[in-house]
This record gives C-alpha cells, structure tokens and sequence, in this order.
C-alpha cells in the first residue's frame, strides 16, 4: 500500500512538473521559429519567460542560443560568453561533437558553433574562431542549416583576408553560393557580394573586385536599398582609386553622398574629398571639407578631416593653415587617447597616468611644431625639398608603428605561450606522485605564473591580494587561472577534482569571496572585470 501511495504520488509531480516546463517550451520553441527573420518577436517571446532558475539544461542551453542570436541581430555583437559558452557546450555533448543525425540539435550545434567564433573574433582568438567556423559549417551542411552556413563562410572570409587572401575570396564565394540556395534577404546578398569584392580587393584583383561591386550596385539601385547602395558605391571609389581611376572613383563617391545615410555621411564624404584631391580638384575637395563637422566626437573621421586640410594646404603653400591643421589634427589624436584611457579605467592610478602621458604628448607636439614651424619659415628650395621629405619621414613612421604592433602582437603572443607552458607544467606536476620536491616546484610554477601575469595584465594579482588579503593561496590560483581563460578541463586536472567540484569551488569563491549572490553572474565574469 505504501508503495502504491509512493508511486502514485512521483506521477503526480512529474505531471505538475511537465506541466510547469510546457510554457517555457513552448515560448522557446516560438522564439526559434521567429529566428532570424523576426529577432524583435522572438525577443519578445523570450521576455515572457519569467525565470531562469527553474529550467533545466536543455531550457537554459536554447534560451542562451537565442539571447545571443537575438543580441547579435539587434547590433551588440556578441561582447560576454556567459550564455554562448554554456549552450556551446551543452550541444556539443548531446550532438556528439556534431556526428548526431538529430537535424534539430544538429542545427544548434552549428548555431552555438558560429556565434562562439563570434566572441573569439572581437577577442583577437582567430586559431579558436576558425576551429569552431569550420565546425558550424560542416554541421549546418549536414542539417542543411544554409543561413548559419553563409554566415560562417562570410565570417571565415573575414578572419583570412590579410594573412591569407585567396583562400578569404574562396570562402567569400563560397557564402555567395550558399546564399544562393535561400535567398532569404536581398540587402544580405548585396552585402556578401560586396565582401567577395573587397576579399578580391584584398588579393590584389582589382577587375574581380569591380565586377562583384557592380553587381551589389546594380541589384541594391534595383530594389532601392540605399544603404547598401551607398556600401557598393564606396567599395567602387576605392577600387578605382587603387588602380588610379580617380574621375571613375570621384563618380561613385558621388553616388555614395546620394545614397548615404546620416550614418554614412561623413565617411562617404570623407571618401568624395580624397577623390577630388586625387583628381587635383584643391578647391573643391576643401568645400567638401569644410561641411564635415570638427568638433564631433567622431575622433577617427576629425583626424581624416583635418589631415586630408593639411594635405591641401601644403599644396597651396599656405603656411599659416599648414600649422593650424596639424596643430588641430594632433589636438584631435590626443583628446581621443584621453578619452579612451578614461572609459576603459576611471581610478585615480589610471588618471595619473593619463596626466603623464598627456604631458609627454604636449611635449612631442611642441616639438613637432617647432620642426614644422622651420620648415615653414624656410628658404623656398629648402621649404620645398623639406615637404617633401616630411612626407617620406611620415610614410616612414607609419610603417614603424605597424612594425612596433606586429613586434607587440609577436610579445603576446610569446607571453601566451609561455603562460600556456606554465600550466602545462602544473599539470604534469598534479600527475606526478605528491613529494615535498613536488609540492616545491609546483610552487615555484605558480609563482613564476603569478609574476607572469603582473607583468602583462597591469599587476592583476598584486592588485587581487590587495583587494583581498583574506583570499587563500588555492583561491589566488582559482583567480589566476580563470583570468587566463583555462577550461574547468584543465582545472580539474591541476588541482585534482572532479567537475562538480570545480564549479562548487567556483561558486563558493563567488558567494563568500567577492560576495556576490547573483546566479546569472559567473566567477569567469567577475575576475574577468577585476
């Protein structure tokens, strides 16, 4: 009888339990069927459902899916993988790493493949994006996710355009033919086609690239799409501009101010002011100008503004202009240094710094002027023989500062290695039998790691031990190896826990270390923003 009762009441809450799941799904369901046609009805959809909390995995893998996607489509990009990486996971054990035959969970596989290449993208991790863009292409072939396949050839093209040009025009055309088989919006394939132009454009195939950028031109003035019209119309004045067709280039960035948007605006007529002055049209390149405002915000199109005006000025050997400009030019690279060291820090270490660094570019800019105000004030021959090396030192500046980046890219990317090296060793030391001599040169890794890591992350650790003096040894490494992004595979296998015991270590530092109660905040996101 007791039994009867027992089973009798575990049917009972497994109806009421269903019963709570169904509307959750159902909204779920509602808001993938809108993807992506309609992100607006499907955000909707989403924002009905009242709690997060109570769903199970397979609830809270779609639902952040779907917030990604829906993020994405509204033009936040994907900036946090909190959700993604979750649901990324999640459909790669159940998909079996896409070798599943369920064309539905096959399908999100692809989806959460593509929009996690997305986050390593706006993270410089290009080796990890094109991992997972080849992944959700193969697995949105199979399930003839044709949508999620174009969009993972475009963004593939994207991140091999400079290292690998050709193969970035095949994966461009690839996404072309793709598209071919939905044709589910025309702005999208103009857009494409412009890509496969550009990606030409990149290889060094001017003739290719004008072919595809008429075609978006001709197909966008077709069905009206102004914006995208004003899209091609800049690819077509840049690619004249490259083979030296300035009157064909000066044209279309014509047609650019007739089809531009107040978005668009000031980069297209940024683009019309270059080809006049190509074209040796002085006059009208700075009537152009002079529309353009300089005291916007914009930062990048005030500085092309006011260099382009110095450019013209030192053609018509107007002295006092020539100072003004580059006075004003060097007045606008140095607000927006100021501007973005205030956004990304606002503590008063940071604010000292911008002091110093504001003083040092004072300097530079003295000195500067003063060299150019020689110049200015020297004898004709001297004058013009001058200019024109000016215009040599500043090629050659610019090919100093991208080697000073590549040299820079080339220091990250050794840190990276030896950080990964450091890791490596923790965990081939957790291997080994535990020891005394063990136990020292695992902590002689970590500090090694933890000087590492001072050292190329502005004193993250230095800065945690501060902030958190009650913090033990296990938690400054937790801290340690979160910040360099390490799966909890590898946590595991360094401090010799299991999964569950990972993400519980995890969520205790959380709650009792940085006192924070919130279940939608990971310790990942909190370290991440120390």
């Amino acid at each position: 009888m007791k039994k009867i009762l027992l089973l009798s009441w575990v049917a009972v809450l497994s109806i009421i339990f269903s019963c709570c799941n169904r509307p959750t799904d159902s909204l779920l369901e509602r808001a993938e069927n809108y993807l992506p046609a309609q992100p607006d009805s499907a955000a909707a959809c989403l924002g009905r459902i009242e709690s997060c909390e109570e769903m199970d995995e397979g609830q809270k893998a779609l639902y952040g899916l779907l917030s990604t996607i829906i993020e994405n489509h509204q033009g936040n990009g994907v900036s946090t993988d909190s959700l993604i990486r979750g649901s990324y996971e999640y459909y790669r054990n159940k998909s079996d790493e896409g070798q599943t035959s369920n064309f539905k969970l096959l399908r999100r596989y692809a989806q959460s493949c593509y929009y996690m290449s997305v986050f390593y993208t706006s993270n410089d991790s290009t080796q990890l994006c094109e991992e997972l863009l080849h992944q959700s292409i193969r697995g949105s072939e199979k399930c003839a996710d044709w949508h999620t396949c174009y969009l993972a050839h475009t963004l593939l093209s994207l991140t091999t355009s400079y290292e690998e040009p050709r193969d970035a025009v095949q994966q461009a055309l690839k996404a072309l033919n793709v598209y071919h088989r939905i044709n589910d919006d025309i702005n999208n394939e103009v857009l494409i086609m412009g890509h496969v132009a550009a990606s030409y454009l990149n290889a060094s195939e001017p003739d290719s690239a004008l072919e595809y950028y008429l075609k978006g031109y001709d197909l966008a003035e077709k069905h009206h799409l102004k914006e995208a019209q004003n899209s091609m119309c800049m690819g077509l004045s840049d690619t004249y501009c490259y083979i030296g067709a300035f009157w064909q280039a000066l044209f279309y960035a014509k047609k650019g101010i007739e089809t531009a948007d107040s978005a668009a605006l000031v980069p297209s007529l940024l683009s019309l002011a270059q080809c006049y002055y190509a074209c040796d049209s002085l006059d009208q390149a700075k009537a152009v100008l002079d529309t353009i405002p300089c005291d916007s915000d914009d930062y990048v199109s005030r500085y092309l503004t006011l260099r382009t005006l110095s450019e013209i000025a030192v053609q018509r050997r107007d002295v006092d202009s020539i100072y003004a400009y580059v006075d004003s030019a060097y007045e606008c690279l140095e607000d927006r240094f100021i501007h973005v060291q205030q956004v990304k820090d606002a503590s008063i270490a940071k604010e000292q710094k911008i002091v110093e660094v504001r003083h040092e570019n004072e300097l530079n800019r003295w000195i500067l002027g003063s060299f150019i105000a020689l110049l200015l004030f020297g004898a004709g021959a001297i004058y013009y023989y001058r200019l024109k090396r000016k215009k040599r030192l500043i090629a050659e500046q610019e090919m100093q500062m991208q080697y000073q980046q590549e040299l820079a890219h080339q220091k990250a990317l050794t840190q990276t290695a030896v950080q990964q090296q450091l890791v490596e060793r923790l965990i081939s030391l957790s291997q080994t039998k535990e020891s005394k001599n063990q136990a020292q040169k695992a902590e002689a890794v970590w500090e090694e790691l933890e000087q590492l890591i001072n050292e190329t992350d502005d004193n993250f650790v230095q800065r945690l031990r501060q902030e958190h003096p009650d913090f033990k040894d296990k938690d400054i490494y937790l801290c340690m190896l979160v910040r360099l992004k390490v799966t909890n595979a590898t946590i595991e296998s360094i401090f010799r826990i299991g999964e569950s015991a990972v993400k519980k270590r995890k969520s205790t530092l959380k709650k009792t270390g940085f006192h924070i109660d919130d279940p939608n905040i990971m310790l990942d996101q909190v370290v991440s923003e120390i």
